[in-house]
């Protein structure tokens, strides 16, 4: 579709690059194309594969290699509400450089009003059991060291820190008063410019079975989707969305679609800001080439 000389015109005065070619397949140049190293805050499986099919989908030209390290949320085991979720997956960036985690979760211990509505969801939480939870942060404390050395060996190779944390929030939706919703938020960081964005899944209202369990018993989602539907270690498999969904929806692809929210700014530096702009250049700011790199076709 042809643009108009209004268009044209509102883009010049703007400041925006004119289009490189059609808005599937626009025209993009890179300053390397030499391979880049993506840092994942988790070794499930699941989250790690999440990324990896999110930055296929987004960079179908780009090299990139992606690798699951364990890191600490500094939240509650469950996290509750939009604000405690997203400060788990920023201070689970933040513990990839072993850097103090810099984000404060609410302190209210609220199972209901602290929890806003929440927009999307995987599988749902991160659901780690506590031990587990425990071992990551005891394994992640044992490798900080100095500020010195965790930039150098916790994120000094890397392109991009992301991380994804699952979590619970009171539905505020008409007719859902009382039910839970779950959802997840991504967080993606270049350790280079500090550039960050954020993104939140889709929510979907979990059943009473499992509602109840969490809110009465405190069970974290992956422990009551395990007692309720006989399964073991269900957050590493296709999610709770997967079971309620009957295998329509696996919590992998859930947790695509909140990446690939997440990676828009570095898809589109021109748009967003030249701080952006390193993972497509590889070292230099991307601002000149249109909509990035590769046949961006993210769909």
């Amino acid at each position: 579709m042809a643009i108009s000389s209004r268009a044209l015109q509102v883009r010049a005065q703007a400041g925006i690059p004119s289009p490189g070619g059609s808005p599937h397949h626009p025209q993009h140049t890179t300053t390397n194309s030499g391979p880049r190293v993506v840092l994942v805050a988790s070794k499930n499986p699941v989250k790690v594969n999440a990324v990896q099919r999110a930055l296929q989908r987004c960079f179908p030209s780009l090299e990139v290699t992606v690798q699951g390290r364990q890191a600490p949320s500094g939240v509650p085991d469950q996290p509750r509400g939009d604000q405690e979720t997203l400060a788990g997956a920023r201070n689970r960036v933040a513990a990839l450089r072993s850097a103090p985690a810099p984000y404060a979760a609410p302190t209210t211990t609220s199972t209901s009003a602290a929890c806003p509505a929440s927009s999307t969801a995987p599988c749902c939480p991160e659901s780690s059991s506590p031990s587990s939870r425990a071992a990551e942060a005891a394994s992640t404390s044992a490798v900080a060291g100095t500020a010195a050395a965790a930039e150098e060996g916790a994120s000094g190779g890397s392109d991009l820190l992301v991380a994804i944390e699952g979590g619970v929030g009171s539905a505020e939706a008409p007719g859902q008063a009382g039910a839970l919703e779950c959802f997840a938020w991504v967080c993606v960081r270049d350790p280079h410019t500090g550039a960050e964005s954020t993104a939140r899944s889709a929510s979907f209202a979990l059943p009473p079975p499992l509602s109840d369990l969490i809110l009465r018993q405190g069970l974290e989602l992956g422990d009551a989707d395990d007692a309720v539907f006989g399964r073991v270690r269900s957050k590493q498999g296709s999610g709770t969305i997967g079971q309620l969904s009957n295998g329509v929806l696996d919590r992998t692809d859930y947790y695509v679609q909140a990446a690939v929210c997440a990676l828009l700014p570095y898809m589109q530096p021109q748009l967003y800001g030249a701080e952006y702009g390193r993972f497509l250049g590889h070292g230099e700011p991307c601002v000149d080439s249109p909509r990035g790199t590769g046949d961006n076709m993210c769909m």
